[in-house]
């Protein structure tokens, strides 16, 4: 068990996540490790077919799974989950390729981060939609009324690209406050 496992499984429970542990391993082994990581969910002794079916329950019951993992009979489940996730210092080529994220350095500290992340992306995301959209109608407004020429809107129309681009790229330096 990582020795960051703990604490990555609190962190990520801070955003609503439940933490599920599928594994091939036996369900002594399973059950150690959940209880040193905090997971009440276990699911031991899985094929790879089983972990298929444990994600289509999931998703059957509406719920957006993230599958973590490694090895090749994790490759099958990385695909079919809703974000997969997959260690590519030592984890295999087949479970990297399957995977829509790879941790370079296999730290699994950094997963609460991709959902902190995720989350403010999603919010520039409506933010910019909510920018281009307003400044858009504000310029075809102005157009209708005969303010704005058709220069002047394709300037506004580029402006507002630019803010666009400008506030997504603040993404690159963003920090989560782990105040």
């Amino acid at each position: 068990l990582r020795s960051e496992a703990q604490n990555m499984v609190e962190s990520i429970g801070r955003f609503g996540v439940k933490s599920t542990l599928i594994t091939g391993d036996n369900m002594h082994a399973a059950s150690r490790a959940a209880r040193l990581a905090g997971i009440e969910d276990i699911r031991a002794e899985c094929l790879p077919e089983d972990k298929m079916r444990i994600i289509d329950e999931y998703q059957n019951r509406g719920e957006l799974l993230c599958m973590v993992g490694d090895g090749i009979n994790d490759a099958p489940a990385l695909k079919k989950a809703y974000v997969g996730i997959a260690m590519g210092g030592v984890g295999s080529d087949i479970a990297v390729d399957a995977a829509d994220i790879v941790l370079v350095g296999d730290d699994i500290k950094h997963i609460p981060h991709l959902f902190a992340l995720s989350g403010k992306m999603m919010r520039t995301i409506r933010w910019n939609m909510a920018l281009s959209m307003g400044l858009n109608f504000a310029a075809i407004l102005l157009a209708m009324t005969g303010i704005l020429t058709p220069i002047l809107g394709a300037l506004v129309h580029n402006a507002g690209s630019v803010a666009v681009i400008a506030n997504s790229s603040l993404l690159l330096k963003w920090k989560e406050n782990r105040s």
